[in-house]
């Protein structure tokens, strides 16, 4: 089966997890014998990722909403359009139309019903029903990461025979617990959706708690300005320096206004962190509802 997948970016550019797991979504659909092409912004002169064939558009991720002629293009000749939230999503529905082939939905993202607490109700409220809008189109189906993010999906309309959930997992055997040392350790974008500005405030209330973040995002310029001096900012860092700073870690923490599932807390358990998270998985730690991050 020629399958094409659609996401607004991918690899050898990254943003956070989304990109991680559609490259090892491709990557494993491609070993299971599956004919996978990865249709993307970017430079157009990357045609290939680790022997991943790629077509890039060279747009902004946001302006993928507009492709869906170009898409459909290239969809001719494919039997299946698999596509990823968020702004590749709609226009590869669409494409599918056009060109009369079914196009699946995976990793909805918590469709938002805290962001409007969080950014404000202006900017919550339409990103809330821009993302709705999105998802509510008739795939063939939609593919949750987690049943909270389908409860979350249903409860805007999605019809639940629509949907099924399939968990994401890691390579566990990848992660180790070191000798533990007394730092908090964030990994992820440093975005309000990630809840990044709840941190900053824990950590100046706590100011004898060191406080280590790996990630980059287009926000990090304010927060860093905002950021106490006991937060080191560590940037992007390569697996096996993440691993190591997993291992040291002796506390996870994840403050997610929305989230999908989380895998960094996946990656954290593995390493024998305690976690303390606003997202509702299973884990040794504390479950904090959004906003509750006052001392």
């Amino acid at each position: 089966m020629k399958v094409l997948f659609t996401h607004e970016i991918f690899m050898p550019d990254f943003h956070g997890g989304g990109e991680f797991l559609t490259y090892e979504i491709v990557k494993r659909m491609i070993d299971k014998g599956f004919d996978v092409t990865v249709l993307t912004t970017g430079d157009p002169k990357i045609e290939s990722y680790e022997n991943i064939r790629t077509i890039r558009f060279p747009v902004n991720r946001y302006f993928m909403n507009l492709t869906g002629p170009w898409i459909a293009k290239y969809a001719k000749g494919f039997d299946l359009i698999q596509s990823n939230n968020y702004n590749a999503c709609y226009p590869s529905l669409m494409a599918g139309k056009l060109v009369k082939k079914a196009c699946l939905l995976h990793g909805p993202r918590h469709v938002r019903q805290k962001m409007a607490f969080h950014a404000g109700p202006l900017f919550g409220n339409l990103s809330r029903a821009i993302e709705k809008f999105q998802v509510s189109g008739d795939y063939e189906k939609i593919i949750f990461f987690s049943e909270f993010a389908r409860d979350a999906g249903v409860s805007v309309g999605i019809p639940k025979e629509q949907t099924t959930v399939i968990h994401p997992g890691i390579e566990y055997d990848n992660f180790y617990v070191g000798e533990k040392e007394p730092y908090v350790l964030f990994v992820g974008r440093l975005s309000k959706q990630k809840g990044i500005t709840y941190l900053i405030q824990v950590a100046k209330e706590l100011p004898h708690i060191k406080f280590k973040i790996a990630g980059r995002d287009e926000e990090e310029g304010w927060i860093k300005k905002e950021a106490p001096k006991n937060v080191e900012f560590l940037g992007f860092v390569s697996n096996e320096e993440l691993r190591e700073l997993y291992s040291k870690a002796l506390v996870f923490c994840l403050p997610s206004v929305a989230e999908t599932f989380g895998l960094v807390i996946l990656d954290a358990m593995a390493s024998g962190c305690a976690v303390v998270s606003t997202v509702p998985l299973d884990y040794e730690g504390f479950k904090v509802d959004v906003g509750m991050w006052s001392s």
